[in-house]
């Protein structure tokens, strides 16, 4: 087996079916030569002549006739084991682990979940908190499947697909927006801020009297410090919920905005798991893009 190149064995299934050297050549897009020269190296390798000369056409001898069914079988074999499998939503179990910032997960798990029990019932979502950072390493050690969030300084080699485009709001209860100190928290999963880098690089600053871990405790702030918080207006929207005294204004520089992205290794780019995954935050992420 160590010297037999199984690409040979096509050709040799092809040479026993059409029993012409030419016209397998054109089966196996080869020049005749090349298959003649296959023909005699199997003739080699078996210690059988295979194919002989019968007026215009080849004749198999015994050996290669009761050699072309086994072919026959292999090959269909073989081509079922590399064929891409169908996929069928409604019959895969197991999980996807899906690394999200809190908010984001406020704002899309809901419908995915809802379209996840609909469309794929024994697939289980599981979403982890992890640092922007993070996640190149852990999709790498195969940690997580993928990951949605902001992410400035993906490296390249990893797939991704950028889901929507969420510009920031000032938010601040009624009445307290004379120049409020900020409230800061991290609502991309990393400690660096985009907006303390926006406002110095237009030679400005802000005064931050707070830093929280929990998006979940701006609007709690709000209601009892005279701050503000500025935040994508994704986020905004959610936080907001049915709190009307609770209120918001939109950033006017369109440059201040974060792309929320679903990012994935590359190894998984045929995954037809991942693409359906991909499809689905896809689909229910339309109502945030622009």
């Amino acid at each position: 087996m160590r010297r037999l190149d199984l690409n040979s064995l096509v050709a040799l299934h092809s040479l026993l079916s059409t029993r012409s050297v030419s016209q397998s050549a054109e089966q196996l897009c080869l020049g005749q030569p090349a298959v003649s020269h296959i023909l005699e190296r199997l003739r080699e390798q078996c210690g059988d002549p295979l194919l002989c000369c019968d007026g215009r056409r080849m004749a198999p001898t015994p050996y290669a006739e009761a050699l072309l069914s086994q072919l026959e079988a292999w090959l269909a074999q073989a081509q079922q084991r590399i064929a891409p499998q169908p996929f069928y939503p409604s019959r895969p179990d197991g999980a996807y682990r899906l690394a999200m910032p809190d908010l984001l997960e406020a704002a899309l798990l809901p419908p995915l979940i809802t379209s996840l029990q609909e469309q794929a019932p024994g697939l289980c979502l599981q979403v982890l908190a992890m640092p922007a950072s993070e996640v190149p390493a852990a999709l790498d050690e195969r940690r997580i499947d993928g990951a949605i969030g902001h992410f400035p300084q993906l490296p390249a080699r990893l797939s991704r697909r950028r889901l929507f485009r969420s510009r920031f709001v000032c938010v601040h209860h009624a009445g307290r927006l004379a120049r409020p100190p900020h409230l800061y928290t991290s609502y991309i999963g990393n400690d660096a801020s985009l907006v303390d880098d926006y406002l110095r690089a237009h030679g400005q600053a802000r005064r931050v009297i707070a830093s929280t871990a929990s998006l979940l405790a701006i609007p709690l702030l709000l209601e009892r410090l005279p701050a503000v918080a500025v935040l994508p207006d994704l986020i905004a929207q959610v936080l907001r919920g049915g709190d009307a005294s609770l209120l918001w204004r939109r950033l006017d520089d369109a440059d201040l905005a974060i792309e929320v992205a679903h990012v994935w290794h590359p190894r998984r780019d045929a995954d037809p798991l991942l693409q359906f995954i991909d499809g689905l935050l896809w689909q229910q992420s339309a109502e945030w893009r622009d």
